[in-house]
């Protein structure tokens, strides 16, 4: 079944680009894997071919023994064949009958040993291919996500398919690590205006500081005006840094076909999302650090709330009262806030409900749960805003409290 999803992704990504030679030939190849998956999940012995002694011996445990042949030598049943026992071990679900399948044993045939293809028949060849598939993988309740990938949502529709975004040509890892190298020096060179801006604010607040007859010209008031003017300088070149990065990154993921407020239908995963974001977002906040001097890097690891950056709060959700609590950044060493909701609980008992007496099932009144939409670090600006991409994190998106 691995690789009966692996030929299936390969034959929509083919109709996705316009080759619809290598379309109708994978979907061929995997249709016939997905037969001879569900057989062999009732027996490994159902695709044996006549006269075949390899695959029988290795099914029956004795792979090891001498006079054997290895595995790779093993003949199997053909593709009509395995349709015929698929329609018999499915009892009855098979989408398709044979005389509709025809086409996709002729295509794949056809063209694996003739390199020939009636391209009129692509699209029947290729929807019926799918039908199969699916058909199988249903019956083996293997998870959609994994079999179909980026397609899962569209794959029965291969109109929707062709008009997915063309690939770019760079692969992504290398596009991800060629714009974080350079927001990274973008980044190292804000710090260096830092020092600049930081020495200017400095210098004034020597000169405007009264030296006498004045509260305010104690040496406190002026180590903490000063303080708060560096903070605020600092946090606000990290913040201009780091949000420019995070844009260019949602430009990166955007060319690739990837729309965070939408479920991925491109080949970019919530969870190769959550990477790329990520590992820009740890560049850039550790080469802006780097590039600090010891003087000034206290600032980013004691943000104060009065000037450090805060992300939008997440939208009333109607359910009940805004959630925000912290959580760890999956990308700097900061906590970030992580925003939801909270669904207050019900009991059956009304004076519990209410809040007037407890019912003895709950200790602290019903329980509360909270939900969780979106996660936003002030430090390095990584947010992550749909439920794959927080699970893709490792972050809890539900949770259970009492009272």
């Amino acid at each position: 079944m691995e690789m009966a999803g692996e030929m299936m992704r390969s034959a929509l990504k083919s109709w996705r680009g316009g080759n619809r030679l290598f379309a109708a030939l994978h979907a061929g190849m995997g249709a016939e894997h997905s037969l001879k998956a569900i057989l062999c999940h009732h027996d490994p012995l159902l695709i044996s071919a006549h006269g075949d002694r390899a695959l029988r011996f290795h099914a029956l445990g004795f792979s090891g023994e001498k006079g054997v042949k290895p595995l790779e030598q093993a003949r199997t049943i053909g593709m009509a064949e395995a349709f015929k026992d698929a329609e018999v071990v499915m009892r009855g679900q098979m989408p398709v009958t044979l005389e509709a399948f025809a086409p996709v044993m002729d295509a794949r045939n056809g063209i694996a040993h003739l390199a020939h293809h009636d391209p009129t028949t692509a699209e029947h060849v290729v929807s019926t291919a799918l039908k199969v598939a699916e058909a199988v993988r249903k019956e083996l309740k293997t998870p959609a996500g994994d079999f179909w990938g980026e397609y899962v949502h569209i794959f029965g529709d291969l109109t929707q398919v062709a008009a997915m975004p063309d690939l770019p040509k760079i692969d992504l890892q290398r596009a991800t690590e060629g714009l974080a190298q350079a927001e990274a020096a973008e980044a190292e060179y804000a710090a260096r205006e830092v020092v600049r801006a930081v020495t200017a604010a400095a210098r004034e607040a020597i000169n405007q500081t009264p030296l006498w007859g004045d509260p305010l010209g104690t040496s406190e008031a002026a180590k903490s005006a000063l303080n708060i003017t560096c903070r605020a300088i600092v946090s606000a070149a990290l913040y201009t840094a780091t949000t420019r990065a995070q844009r260019a990154t949602a430009v990166l993921l955007g060319s690739y076909g990837y729309l965070s407020r939408k479920e991925p239908t491109a080949p970019v995963s919530a969870r190769d999302a959550v990477a790329v974001k990520s590992l820009v977002a740890r560049e850039v906040q550790g080469a802006f650090a780097a590039a600090l001097p010891t003087e000034l890097q206290h600032f980013l690891t004691a943000p104060s709330s009065d000037v450090a950056w805060r992300p939008r709060l997440h939208e009333a959700s109607g359910y009940g009262v805004n959630l925000s609590r912290w959580e760890t950044c999956p990308a700097c060493p900061a906590w970030g806030d992580l925003y939801g909701y909270l669904e207050p609980g019900a009991c059956s008992d009304l004076e519990c409900h209410t809040g007037g007496s407890y019912c003895g099932q709950h200790d602290e009144g019903p329980p509360t749960t909270a939900r969780a939409q979106a996660f936003a670090c002030p430090m390095c600006c990584l947010v992550l805003d749909t439920d794959q991409e927080l699970e893709a994190a490792y972050m809890e998106l539900v949770a259970l409290y009492d009272g």
